[in-house]
């Protein structure tokens, strides 16, 4: 009887054991009971959500990196541009010079329409003293004035009058020209109109290239010089 009642004890135990053990852990009860925890793979739900997160943020940081250096290499290539501009334009006023220094040296421009372009070659050899001057402003200001309050306005907004007389003494000196006889003072007066026009692109080019250069307070200045 005692074998018997033992085997049922333990027939018992293995049917009923499974049962207690998986209501413990659906449950929690129990003392010491196990609770298994399923374990969240590094590639899914939140941690998936995560490293979205910390990408989006590198690519976000990464892309304010490249408009930031981006922005700057285009400020330092547009203080270069303007300061190239500025050796290009004195390079056409030394051509233009040359050409004026010639109108009024030579000895067969004289009377009538010869003393009339020899007083025009006067005028722009004046005028080319104005545009030396007004050019040296411009390069006389730092880097760093420029990045604060711009170029010198002042200076710009007066190449911009020479370029207009510029443009008023090549109609004056085309005409002049026109009504010429010698051929050596008419390649000599073309040669000089052709360098004003070079004188008059790079002075415009120069004045874009200073307009464009940033600053903090330009627009105040510009507004001021108007």
């Amino acid at each position: 009887m005692k074998k018997i009642s033992t085997l049922v004890m333990i027939a018992m135990m293995v049917v009923f054991s499974p049962i207690v053990l998986a209501k413990n852990e659906t449950t929690g009860g129990g003392t010491g009971a196990i609770v298994a925890k399923p374990m969240v793979s590094p590639t899914s739900g939140a941690g998936i959500a995560n490293q979205n997160q910390i990408k989006t943020q590198n690519e976000g940081e990464d892309q304010q990196l490249m408009i930031n250096t981006t922005e700057e290499e285009e400020a330092g290539d547009s203080t270069i541009s303007a300061a190239m501009r500025s050796v290009v334009a004195q390079e056409k006023m030394s051509e233009v010079a040359k050409g004026v220094e010639e109108i009024l040296t030579t000895k067969s421009l004289k009377g009538g329409i010869g003393d009339r372009v020899r007083l025009i070659a006067q005028e722009q050899k004046q005028s080319q003293d104005q545009v030396e001057e007004n050019i040296a402003k411009v390069e006389k200001r730092s880097v760093f004035l420029k990045a604060l309050i711009g170029s010198d306005y002042g200076a710009l907004k007066n190449l911009k009058v020479q370029i207009t007389q510029n443009e008023l003494r090549i109609q004056e000196l085309t005409k002049l020209k026109n009504q010429l006889i010698n051929s050596g003072d008419i390649a000599m007066v073309q040669e000089t109109i052709d360098a004003l026009v070079q004188q008059n692109v790079s002075l415009q080019e120069m004045i874009n290239a200073e307009n464009r250069l940033g600053s903090v307070f330009g627009w105040l200045i510009k507004l001021l010089t108007k």
